[in-house]
């Protein structure tokens, strides 16, 4: 397949592309690092209740998700002489910054009623801030270019940020936990302003301020539609209709399947053995943002050569071969063989950041030809929320399904047969199946680079004649 691009368009250069992709990072330990750090401060330190600290870590973040198409449209209707993405990404930081730091300022002689109230207020601004600078932040990332390959390869560079946070956030508590620090309380605090004031306040203002806006082209509407009717015109939208159930068949399917290695790490691997069971789990979650680094470039290069499609239909077959492996893999005595569930499997985790995200890109092309708007933010925010609510359904059905099938947290080492028979079908039958579905999928998704280089071409026509 030849390379199909239009000849006025630039390749984005090094600066524009690292300022954004610090800016992903800073929005990466946003949006992850307060569920990392809660979960042993307010419940392990501050010994809350572990079922109303769920329920206070899950309704903010549902919450601030239902705002999340209103914000895009309120971004996408912006006309600020500043741009219609960067005031928002330049205050959201801050505000996320100082929300983010006053979630561990909460006292220990409060009692657990008031903690958890205090918690889930704090979080509930923080996350409504977290939906203001993510949403424009990523349909910045949409609107750096307008070539069908270069935003692949843009998605990738975020990408390679998003992978080094996933390295990195995971050791937050055991920052907290240095000698440095008189105790953990202390710890937490110092940790949460650090990662408040220089990640997610500084490194997330960057963007704000050094990446450039491209300008809003055919804008021939005298006054903005109103939300709800442009909701009303994505309805018939198959191809986005298509990438928003890959992304929840991998984010709600793809997610449950795959928690259930944790347990079988512990009680199979292991027999039951929680602390060498979480060393061989930090061993799998290693690999896998290991493996999903070296998977970027790959995935960027096989898009070139044969297109986004072909690229997504490989990628869904290796981890179907992936999810065959898992059967053969999470057997007692074989720990290292954990290697190749990561080899095998990380790639489709990097291709719904870097492939997912640049096809929606395309689609606002396809989208602003059929109505005159560039609407990237609408886009993002009603992925975000499927994304959101995929993984809070995958909590509940992985809950579910372990109480289904006998798990017993009780009983330590002590599972029966049957239940870890059932997690080993669910993990390895699960990810083949939310492999195939998506490959059945993809034959109906039209979108490639032919009908992008099309539609670029007849908007270039469009803005010329509206000159």
């Amino acid at each position: 397949m030849s390379k199909v691009s239009l000849k006025n368009i630039e390749k984005v250069k090094l600066k524009p592309k690292l300022f954004l992709g610090i800016g992903f990072f800073a929005m990466f330990f946003a949006n992850q690092s307060v569920p990392v750090l809660a979960i042993p401060f307010y419940q392990m330190t501050l010994g809350v209740d572990p079922f109303l600290l769920g329920l206070s870590l899950t309704i903010p973040i549902m919450l601030s998700t239902i705002l999340g198409p209103w914000v895009g449209h309120l971004t996408d209707s912006c006309q600020s002489k500043y741009g219609r993405r960067k005031p928002f990404i330049l205050i959201a930081s801050w505000v996320s910054c100082f929300t983010f730091g006053l979630i561990w300022m909460v006292s220990p002689n409060w009692s657990e009623s008031s903690q958890l109230l205090y918690f889930t207020a704090c979080s509930l601004v923080f996350y409504i801030a977290v939906i203001f600078l993510s949403v424009p932040m990523t349909s910045l990332s949409f609107e750096m270019t307008d070539d069908h390959h270069e935003r692949t390869d843009i998605m990738g560079f975020t990408t390679y940020f998003i992978k080094i946070g996933s390295l990195l956030y995971q050791w937050l508590f055991p920052l907290a936990q240095l000698a440095i620090f008189s105790s953990v309380f202390i710890g937490i605090q110092y940790i949460g302003w650090g990662v408040a004031i220089f990640i997610i306040g500084l490194l997330g203002t960057i963007p704000a301020i050094f990446c450039k806006e491209k300008q809003q082209r055919n804008c021939h509407f005298s006054k903005q539609p109103r939300l709800m009717e442009s909701l009303n015109t994505l309805k018939q939208n198959k191809p986005l209709k298509i990438l928003l159930v890959l992304t929840a068949l991998q984010f709600c399917g793809g997610a449950f399947t795959a928690s259930m290695d944790y347990y079988l790490i512990v009680y199979s691997l292991n027999g039951g053995d929680i602390v060498q069971g979480s060393i061989w789990k930090g061993v799998l979650s290693t690999a896998f943002a290991v493996a999903g680094i070296i998977a970027i470039p790959m995935i960027s290069k096989l898009s070139l050569s044969t297109g986004k499609i072909k690229a997504l239909t490989f990628i869904y077959c290796l981890n179907a071969i992936g999810g065959i492996a898992k059967w053969f893999i999470y057997t007692p005595g074989t720990y290292w063989l954990l290697i190749f569930d990561a080899l095998l499997c990380a790639a489709i985790w990097s291709a719904m950041t870097m492939l997912i995200p640049s096809m929606l890109a395309d689609l606002c092309d396809e989208d602003e030809l059929l109505h005159q708007q560039r609407r990237e933010g609408l886009f993002v925010s009603i992925h975000t929320w499927v994304v959101n609510i995929s993984l809070a359904l995958s909590l509940l059905i992985s809950g579910l399904l372990l109480n289904s099938i006998g798990f017993n947290a009780n009983n330590q080492a002590f599972q029966t047969d049957d239940s870890i028979f059932l997690m080993r079908i669910i993990l390895s039958f699960g990810t083949v199946i939310f492999s195939l579905i998506p490959l059945f999928l993809l034959r109906h998704y039209t979108v490639d680079a032919k009908k992008c280089l099309e539609t670029r071409k007849l908007l270039e026509k469009q803005q010329e004649q509206n000159i």
